[in-house]
């Protein structure tokens, strides 16, 4: 926000990059930022967006989940997705993590 007060800026610093939770408490996160930040612009005299709302903020991270389930990609193969020209990303399953966090306790399984 362009005139952020204070208390915005040391709530919003505090939010996670990317938040694994409940959905109650994502509700509550909403409500509070959303009562922050219409604080903070009615101290500054200015306008509060339809975006800034709470009723849509919560339509934005609470809305119903919209998947595609076209199936034209699946009747192809995997090796005729890729050409030969693109490098294939590495997946965490070609990453060995026992190497990368050597302080875990842990029993490695091959899976077959």
């Amino acid at each position: 926000m362009g005139k952020a007060s204070e208390d915005y800026n040391n709530l919003v610093r505090k939010l996670p990059e990317m938040y694994v939770g409940k959905v109650e408490r994502l509700r509550n996160i909403i409500k509070i930022m959303c009562m922050v930040a219409k604080r903070c612009l009615k101290e500054n005299k200015m306008h509060i967006g339809p975006w800034r709302k709470q009723k849509y903020m919560q339509a934005k991270w609470l809305g119903p989940c919209k998947r595609n389930t076209s199936t034209n990609s699946l009747s192809m193969g995997y090796s005729q997705t890729i050409s030969s020209k693109q490098k294939v990303k590495a997946s965490m399953l070609t990453v060995d993590l026992l190497d990368k966090i050597p302080n875990i306790h842990c029993t490695a399984v091959e899976v077959v």
